[in-house]
């Protein structure tokens, strides 16, 4: 008793090759035996061209039937016939000049495939057609003519990727079942990979003929041998071990150790872009495609009334149009989306970050500048941890030259500090208006004219009184319980080290002014 999904899969292929005209079939069969015929004759004569300066009978015979032509209009089956007695000229001439007996020996070869062929049944037919254009019709996840329609790359399944997995390299595939497009050389071999996308049950016809077929095509011939044929190309076919890009392609690869290569700008995910083709069409871009629920979410939106339902919006999308003149060219998906892949941007959001306004605050040295100067604070801790953990004196030349060059950094970001969050201010003077000391109000503003801060700046002294509040904040970050603790000898060589800075800052400023 036959299986049901063997039935059910034999009735699929069945159904499929009766949908297609007979006629075209057997025309497609007729072009066959006019390849055959024409291939034998060009063996021929190319073997006899080796012989012409020896045997001149060979080379006046055969330049003579060369030259002999069919007439306008000639039908397929009169062209058979014309070169299969042009075949039989040839033949006669080597036997009498007794040459080439492997053509003679071919040529009975070739005339009993020919009798086998005329007797094939429309579906024998159509199979033969397909293996023999085939080669490069399969099922695909990533289509290469989906980045250049003239491209001659190889497509990939990734559901399959031991079968096109040369370096051992593993594919990513974010679904289960990926929605499957079908790959082929010409739009006018389709129809061979159309086979391949139908679904019988849970499967697709060309999953079930790339892991040997007979049980699925026994039915449609006679032939042991024809049907062993038959398996071992649809397998070698579809399974398309010999892969290989092409420069229409445009992969990008980055080479790295050992001969090997990264593939920065991979194959176009079909499956990903009909994923997102539907999806569109659902949500925002369809309009007969849309969902109930999302046609009265939109009409909502469109009122500017409130609506429980999400809705989904693809901002500055693009498209690409691949084979604009022929959409099925690419592939058969790309044929349903009318040649178009969407693109969504793929940049990262473009924060503006705000800096807080010290205008009511009552002091820099807060969290905020904590947070921000925490790297550079970090790392002359962990000095200072390391120096004090294998009992030494920073006082030494090149440890105390380290330490200054850690201070150094974190005062020079602190300075940037300062002017982000002055220029960010906008408003000149507005440190007249804060309740920050007047020494850090200068910091700020030191261009202030006003009395208040023309008396702190002839005093001299304001940059000490600043330079200890610096100090007394930098030793609490780095203090750490337990671990380090440190003095007012500390801090008073963050004080020097940081006066120095400030002096050489305010000083850049008085030019400026």
């Amino acid at each position: 008793m036959i299986d049901e999904n063997i039935k059910n899969t034999q009735s699929a292929i069945k159904s499929y090759i009766d949908a297609i005209d007979e006629k075209k079939i057997q025309d497609r069969n007729l072009d066959k035996l006019v390849g055959i015929f024409n291939q034998f004759l060009s063996d021929c004569y190319l073997q006899a061209t080796s012989i012409y300066r020896q045997n001149a009978d060979v080379k006046m015979v055969t330049n003579g039937l060369k030259k002999k032509k069919c007439t306008k209009g000639t039908s397929k089956q009169e062209k058979i016939e014309f070169s299969n007695s042009i075949a039989k000229e040839l033949i006669n001439l080597f036997k009498q000049q007794k040459v080439f007996d492997e053509l003679i020996d071919a040529y009975e070869l070739l005339l009993l495939e020919v009798k086998k062929i005329k007797k094939w049944n429309k579906y024998e037919q159509w199979i033969g057609w397909a293996l023999d254009f085939g080669q490069e019709s399969y099922l695909a996840t990533h289509v290469a003519k989906l980045t250049h329609s003239s491209s001659k790359g190889s497509s990939c399944d990734v559901r399959y990727h031991d079968s096109c997995n040369k370096y051992d390299n593993q594919y990513l595939t974010t679904t289960e079942k990926p929605i499957l497009d079908t790959a082929y050389p010409d739009n006018k071999y389709s129809s061979i990979s159309q086979l391949y996308s139908i679904e019988v049950g849970d499967s697709y016809i060309g999953d079930l003929l790339r892991d040997g077929g007979e049980e699925y095509l026994k039915c449609f011939t006679d032939n042991s041998e024809l049907l062993h044929f038959w398996c071992q190309r649809f397998s070698m076919f579809i399974k398309n071990e010999n892969k290989q890009s092409y420069f229409l392609s445009k992969q990008v690869y980055f080479p790295i150790e050992n001969n090997q290569y990264h593939l920065l700008l991979p194959l176009t995910s079909s499956s990903l872009v009909h994923a997102l083709h539907l999806k569109h069409k659902t949500i925002w871009d369809g309009k007969k495609e849309l969902d109930t629920t999302q046609r009265e979410a939109k009409s909502q939106k469109d009122k500017k009334k409130y609506s429980e339902i999400n809705t989904c919006a693809y901002l500055n999308k693009a498209y690409v149009n691949v084979t604009g003149s022929n959409h099925s060219n690419a592939s058969s998906l790309n044929g349903k989306r009318g040649g178009r892949i969407s693109l969504l941007p793929a940049m990262p959001p473009q924060w503006q970050s705000s800096l807080p306004s010290y205008v009511n605050k009552t002091e820099v040295f807060d969290h905020h500048l904590s947070f921000v100067l925490k790297d550079e604070v970090n790392d002359l801790k962990k000095y200072l941890l390391l120096i004090k953990n294998k009992s030494l004196s920073i006082s030494e030349p090149k440890r105390n030259a380290a330490v200054i060059r850690k201070l150094r950094a974190i005062s020079s970001n602190f300075f940037n500090v300062i002017e982000q969050i002055n220029v960010n201010s906008m408003v000149k003077n507005w440190t007249i208006a804060t309740e920050l000391p007047i020494e850090q109000q200068l910091l700020f503003e030191y261009y202030r004219e006003d009395e208040k801060a023309i008396v702190v700046k002839q005093n001299k002294q304001w940059m000490k009184v600043l330079s200890k509040s610096y100090a007394r904040w930098l030793n609490k970050q780095l203090t750490e319980k337990g671990k380090l603790s440190l003095t007012v000898i500390h801090e008073a060589i963050w004080a020097d080290a940081f006066l120095n800075e400030l002096r050489e800052f305010i000083a850049i400023q008085e030019v400026t002014l």
